[in-house]
């Protein structure tokens, strides 16, 4: 059956050039188009569209209120189209946490190089929304949890696509003050929109988070995302190097590189998770480490936004178990703490 599309977007050009990409699919089907918020609120009650493209700076109603009229009034799978500049990534973000699925960032070049590049990325995610679980409220969180003991040499590395920010998100506000350990985070997004998630996540949980630059180091308490757009290591030393070699399973940042390069500088005293996403990233990561002697913990299908990227790692052995997004600051805090114990 076809998914039922409404793009909404208040420059006719970006509606033509939405317009042309999805009519060409066979699996969609466009049913109305709308040039501001208020249009998209009464189209998408009219119409109930499985999916609605909605842009974020828009006059008179803007998408941000838009899309939090429709996540009350009628939860839809909302894929939010952004430009690239920084007041668009912080509404971005803004977005993903009122709860819609993914986002594009619309055509920057005439260049058919890029505008193909767009176009199959607009494709692919709306996709991916037509699988993604819809979730119009915020994740039930957890208080803080405690931790009791002092510093550890020990590093938790995470891997993030579909939903991300939001899990994120969960997973910041219950981690504990004093984290006794280094995280280092890679989420699947483009360039120019990691900075706003790090800005985010630091704002609203206990433990610092940057974006990494090529010559941090990793450091207990203390959090980096590796910037969209390119890959993150860790070599000798606990050093970052990022650098951009070519996607691999069609993602730059890769978790991949992350999990296997860490596991050559800390062997057994690492931890991985595996959160919300599509495709089967950070896979083989999670199995690495699993074979080294450390845990693996994914995110369960029950809060995941797409049960993908934990369920392959989970079906490949590399996750040890898995636990709702409410639950894994807590879960990494004992592993955390288990370890220690264990090696004292």
């Amino acid at each position: 059956m076809k998914k039922r599309v409404l793009v909404v977007d208040d420059s006719p050009f970006i509606r033509r050039v939405l317009l042309d990409w999805i009519k060409t699919e066979s699996d969609f089907e466009i049913v109305g188009t709308a040039a501001n918020g208020n249009e998209a609120i009464r189209l998408a009650a009219e119409l109930k569209p499985d999916i609605i493209t909605m842009d974020v700076e828009m006059p008179h109603c803007d998408g941000l209120t838009a899309l939090q009229h429709i996540m009350e009034a009628s939860p839809t799978r909302v894929l939010m189209v952004s430009s690239i500049t920084t007041q668009g990534a912080t509404s971005t973000m803004k977005a993903l946490e009122l709860g819609a699925i993914d986002f594009v960032t619309k055509p920057q070049s005439s260049s058919s190089i890029h505008f193909l590049g767009v176009r199959d990325e607009l494709i692919g995610k709306l996709r991916a929304c037509s699988e993604a679980r819809v979730r119009p409220s915020a994740f039930r969180t957890c208080p803080a949890v405690k931790f009791r003991g002092g510093r550890t040499d020990q590093v938790v590395v995470i891997a993030s696509s579909t939903g991300g920010p939001r899990a994120l998100s969960a997973l910041w506000t219950s981690l504990p003050h004093n984290f006794p350990a280094a995280i280092l985070v890679v989420q699947h997004m483009p360039v120019g929109f990691t900075a706003s998630l790090a800005q985010r996540l630091n704002a609203i949980g206990n433990v610092p988070v940057r974006e990494a630059k090529s010559g941090d180091r990793v450091e207990a308490g203390q959090a980096l995302i590796c910037p969209g757009g390119q890959h993150m290591f860790v070599r000798q030393g606990g050093l970052i190097e990022l650098n951009e070699d070519p996607p691999i399973h069609g993602v730059r940042p890769a978790a991949d590189h992350l999990f296997n390069s860490a596991i050559e500088v800390y062997r057994r005293r690492l931890l991985g998770v595996v959160l919300t996403g599509m495709g089967h990233d950070g896979t083989a990561g999670a199995c690495a480490l699993r074979k080294a002697g450390s845990h693996v913990y994914g995110e369960s299908a029950e809060t995941c936004t797409i049960y993908g990227m934990p369920r392959a790692a989970k079906e490949a052995g590399g996750i040890t178990a898995e636990f709702p997004i409410h639950e894994m600051a807590m879960a990494i805090t004992a592993g955390l703490k288990e370890r220690l114990e264990n090696a004292s």
